[in-house]
């Protein structure tokens, strides 16, 4: 039996309960399961013991509410019996170990918020060296780009120019077209070179944000297993 059917199967069982008082019952229960903690979840669930026995000492609690008749006892043996009920409900045994586990977790946030502001200057230049090289790619590939759609637009306005002044002398002509076909060809590398720095930054953002979902796919997976021992 997991946490989740243990819950389940206890609001089950209170369902002939006023709706506060099992929305408390089982909110309570289930803040002493988060305490222990994933790993000691089995060991909880034998602590309690079952959700019928559970069901029984909280209904033994609540006014009205009727008791299945396997859990009743006659005369002072019903009386002690919800008086003992009364006791587990209203302070339940605390499971070993819930409360070091606690205080390591808190131990364990404290030393990583120390850490994180001893070493802000180390981080903060590394994070700061990072973001201007991702800055000045971006700068660069713009720039480069921009000046290669330039110049292949100036090459062809050239080589346009060189076949109009083709009536000043073939030579010229050519020689001018040339220069332009030149500029043209420049001006596509340029734009290759700008266009592929681009597409590298949106490559490493997309490498990122997948990076991002794997660790946080993996500590579900953990969360998961923990549940589940």
């Amino acid at each position: 039996m997991t946490k989740q059917e243990f819950l389940q199967r206890l609001n089950r069982l209170l369902a002939d309960v006023t709706q506060e008082e099992r929305e408390e019952a089982l909110r309570y229960y289930e803040e002493y399961f988060d305490e222990a903690g994933p790993e000691q979840e089995q060991a909880v669930l034998a602590e309690l013991g079952s959700p019928e026995k559970v069901a029984a000492i909280i209904k033994a609690n609540v006014p009205g509410s009727r008791i299945p008749p396997r859990y009743q006892t006659p005369g002072a043996g019903q009386a002690a019996g919800a008086a003992a009920g009364a006791a587990q409900y209203a302070n339940p045994p605390q499971y070993p170990g819930a409360a070091q586990k606690n205080d390591n977790r808190t131990l364990f946030w404290v030393v990583v918020v120390a850490a994180a502001i001893l070493l802000s200057p180390l981080w903060l230049s590394v994070l700061g060296t990072v973001l201007g090289i991702l800055a000045a790619v971006a700068i660069t590939g713009a720039a480069l780009a921009f000046s290669g759609a330039a110049m292949v637009v100036a090459g062809i306005v050239v080589v346009g120019k060189g076949f109009l002044t083709i009536w000043t002398g073939v030579g010229t002509a050519l020689l001018v077209a040339g220069l332009g076909v030149l500029d043209v060809a420049l001006g596509f590398a340029l734009l290759g070179i700008g266009l592929a720095l681009l597409w590298l930054l949106v490559w490493l953002w997309r490498m990122a944000v997948r990076g991002w979902y794997w660790a946080k796919g993996k500590l579900a997976q953990n969360k998961a297993r923990g549940n589940e021992q």
